[in-house]
């Protein structure tokens, strides 16, 4: 859903627990001993979003769809089959990192 309104646009984002509980925290750091004014959510997302640096790379490997890349490589033509294999472990390497570190993140919050 997206709302454009002036020169500033609203949209509905889902947050993961761990990024919506960090963007509380700066929220309430920002706020805290400041008597002038006010920082909402809104203004602490603005500022982490203009001030980031993205690895591009990194997001891509997170968000692979394994089912995705085998269907592509399936249907290149001049296809090196060791190429491939060495993709697809390369691949599953890093799902098994992501795997892992959500096990992890979802064993220290019990």
């Amino acid at each position: 859903m997206e709302t454009k309104m002036n020169d500033r646009r609203r949209m509905q984002v889902f947050f993961s627990n761990e990024a919506w509980s960090t963007v509380e925290t700066f929220v309430e750091e920002a706020n805290k001993d400041f008597k002038d004014g006010s920082i909402g959510i809104s203004d602490v997302i603005n500022e982490m979003i203009m001030s980031s640096k993205i690895d591009i790379k990194s997001l891509q490997a997170k968000r692979t769809d394994i089912k995705r890349s085998l269907k592509n490589l399936a249907v290149k033509d001049n296809l090196d089959l060791d190429s491939a294999i060495k993709a697809l472990m390369d691949l599953k390497a890093r799902v098994s990192k992501r795997s892992g570190r959500t096990t992890n993140s979802s064993q220290e919050e019990v």
